[in-house]
């Protein structure tokens, strides 16, 4: 029973109460390629769910969105995973939340290295007797200078596209 000094309570009316859909969290997944793949499969994570609830206790369908602008050309370093909505839907819940991603793109290994020489009794060959160093996506490099002992994979991993460049 209500009881104050200064109020009546026996006139009392009902009124409504709204209860609004709590808040989800859409959060792409990092993922990692090397540069000239295809992109991975990319995905989402749902997250904030409230009274004990979990994705698969919460009523929630569909699956969140996770895209990338990166492609086969993209090069070696990081790019964004941009998380959305997709096809997800509930009815206490609402998908205003969205945390991006990073898509790490890895550098490639060079495929192929190619020289042509006449026999002279050393072991090196000079980079003016090199010939094509092939990569990924079509792309070949022309080393310039050193010695063919000087071309190993981690002095190669930094050339990108047609450059010429001295290692």
């Amino acid at each position: 029973s209500l009881t104050a000094s200064n109020y009546d309570f026996s006139h009392l009316v009902n009124g409504t109460l709204t209860i609004d859909k709590a808040m989800l969290t859409v959060t792409a997944n990092n993922a990692s390629k090397t540069y000239g793949d295809a992109n991975p499969t990319l995905s989402t994570t749902v997250s904030g769910f409230v009274n004990g609830e979990t994705l698969g206790t919460s009523g929630v369908a569909g699956t969140g969105a996770a895209t990338t602008t990166a492609t086969t050309a993209t090069g070696a370093g990081a790019a964004t995973i941009t998380a959305g909505v997709g096809s997800l839907t509930a009815s206490n819940y609402d998908f205003s939340n969205w945390v991006n991603g990073t898509l790490t793109i890895n550098k490639a290994n060079l495929t192929r290295v190619t020289a042509s020489k006449t026999y002279d009794g050393l072991a090196t060959v000079a980079f003016g007797q090199m010939g094509t160093i092939a990569g990924v996506n079509g792309e070949t490099f022309t080393a310039t200078m050193g010695t063919a002992q000087d071309l190993g994979p981690e002095r190669l991993r930094g050339l990108h596209g047609d450059e010429r460049r001295a290692v």
